[in-house]
């Protein structure tokens, strides 16, 4: 579980090099009347894209009230901790996303030349061009909002609970019913919503290390499952100092080692 994630970077390029990317949005573009067709539908724009929103902030009200409780709750104050973890290991992917796409040329389709919009295609490992203004795109932020929520199989596998992976399952529908939503008005590409469910997978991993460190290394005497990521970081290391790396994949490296 700590290094699949890893491989979804390769299938997100691949997504963006093959065209893919480009051939699934342009099935939401009317060329003819040169509009997205479903940018303002009620199911995508209202419900999935605002409703979600008002979603989240309704389980963070919802997590405010229960963390109070633990202070004024003799039974509750056990939870604390976990609550704790929970609301930060959710909190911090999207957070990350954000950061992200403050910082990366990556644009929305419905920004695109090819959609009579008027920036250019640009892929992860493309050249940016310096005059080029910050594409506010990528990773995809309402995809990291539903994606945020694997936290709860961490939650649920620190308390052992046989029923994790259903919390790893609403999480990935959460997200993709999010992510879609967006690529359908033309918001984001498929590439965008799949950096940022490794973004929110490794920073949960992250929370879960630090907060509970010794059931990782429980975990690990298992296997050497975690290896792979201390040869990651010696390939990256040695790319870094002979800068084979482009900028964008400083940026994913950063957050998985």
């Amino acid at each position: 579980m700590a290094v699949f994630p890893l491989t979804l970077p390769v299938v997100a390029v691949f997504l963006e090099y093959s065209g893919m990317d480009l051939w699934w949005v342009s099935k939401f573009y009317d060329y003819q009347h040169h509009l997205w067709l479903f940018k303002h539908y009620w199911l995508f724009d209202n419900v999935i894209h605002t409703g979600g929103q008002y979603l989240i902030k309704g389980i963070t009200l919802l997590w405010f009230f229960l963390f109070a409780s633990t202070f004024f709750v003799p039974r509750c104050k056990s939870f604390r901790k976990s609550l704790m973890f929970f609301f930060l290991s959710t909190a911090i992917g999207p957070i990350l996303v954000s950061l992200g796409k403050s910082h990366t040329h990556i644009y929305t389709p419905w920004d695109l030349e090819l959609f009579q919009g008027s920036l250019p295609y640009i892929r992860l490992l493309d050249h940016v061009p310096s005059q080029l203004p910050v594409g506010h795109a990528f990773p995809a932020g309402h995809a990291s909002g539903g994606y945020a929520f694997v936290s709860l199989y961490f939650l649920m596998l620190h308390f052992r609970l046989p029923q994790r992976f259903y919390g790893l399952l609403f999480a990935l529908c959460l997200g993709l019913v999010f992510g879609l939503g967006q690529q359908v008005r033309g918001a984001h590409f498929p590439s965008h919503d799949i950096f940022s469910l490794v973004i929110c997978w490794y920073s949960s991993l992250l929370m879960y290390f630090l907060f509970y460190p010794e059931k990782w290394k429980k975990e690990s005497i298992k296997g050497d499952k975690y290896f792979f990521n201390f040869k990651l970081m010696g390939v990256y290391i040695l790319c870094h100092k002979k800068q084979l790396i482009h900028p964008y994949l400083h940026f994913f490296f950063m957050f998985i080692l």
